[in-house]
């Protein structure tokens, strides 16, 4: 049975955060060799009017990590307050995050490595915002999660993201779908990647001083579909105002023993220069009943 998940709100970009990144160890662009395949699907008109931003905040996290669970719940908190406009992907790195006797999902996975070593060192629990440093530093401890989400600027709308997933249930096989539309200028080249998260994963996880065997993980990055950074949308990664970009990709899921109803793809595009994050989107792979 294929099922099919026809994702049509809308969001918006925003204004680039003038940012000089001091990592030299961050260069790019980052290219992925393009294995898309042709997008069979029609997507639904957008008014642009209505499209507003959404933001990015990766959680750098361990089942290992004793404090962890607390950075988990202010993220909930803030979830429910932003909803859809707040995407969560959750990364395990670190030594933390190896496997082990007691704890024996390995969560860990080379995107989530590669981004902690381009971008950190992170030490969890902390977070990343839109990729962007504020007072210097990629790394968020929790206390300031709230506080920097607020203070993201969603004042200029630069593009909107809609995903159409088709999921074959019976092959365990997923077509994504993406249209990418400019809605202001921007001068740089930007690039998209589609990543996979899974919620409501039952594992092991240090609480304080005890572990709980029951514990719900949820955000958690299971891979990506054309690499940690993806490609460009066009082909020198320049995009024009009022035009649309469409990248379409499959991936076939067969011996992963995830729960597909649990789920999403996440698309980010990204500034290529700057590595900023200037639109994020997400879509459950069934359709929700």
């Amino acid at each position: 049975m294929k099922t099919i998940k026809l994702f049509s709100k809308i969001t918006f970009g925003m204004g680039m955060i003038a940012l000089l990144l001091s990592c030299e160890k961050i260069e790019g662009p980052y290219i992925t060799p393009d294995e898309s395949i042709p997008t069979t699907v029609t997507f639904p008109n957008i008014d642009t009017a209505s499209v507003y931003r959404k933001i990015l905040i990766e959680d750098f996290t361990a089942h290992k990590c004793t404090n962890c669970p607390d950075g988990h719940a202010i993220l909930h908190d803030m979830i429910n307050v932003y909803h859809d406009t707040l995407v969560a992907v959750a990364l395990h790195i670190g030594s933390l995050a190896a496997p082990s006797a007691s704890f024996p999902t390995d969560f860990r996975t080379p995107e989530g490595n590669t981004i902690e070593t381009d971008f950190g060192p992170f030490n969890p629990p902390c977070a990343m915002v839109n990729r962007v440093q504020y007072n210097g530093e990629y790394s968020l401890d929790k206390e300031l999660w709230q506080t920097t989400v607020q203070s993201v600027d969603r004042s200029k709308r630069i593009a909107a993201i809609q995903i159409i997933n088709e999921f074959d249930a019976a092959n365990q096989r997923l077509a994504t779908h993406t249209k990418t539309t400019i809605i202001d200028n921007y001068p740089n080249p930007v690039q998209l990647s589609l990543y996979i998260t899974e919620d409501g994963i039952i594992a092991p996880q240090k609480v304080g001083l005890t572990t709980d065997t029951l514990y719900v993980h949820n955000h958690v990055l299971r891979g990506s579909m054309n690499g940690t950074y993806g490609v460009r949308i066009s082909e020198n990664g320049h995009v024009n105002k009022g035009e649309a970009y469409t990248k379409s990709y499959q991936m076939n899921f067969g011996g992963k023993n995830w729960n597909f109803a649990n789920c999403k793809v996440i698309a980010i595009l990204h500034d290529t220069e700057t590595k900023e994050v200037i639109q994020v989107e997400s879509c459950p792979f069934l359709n929700e009943n």
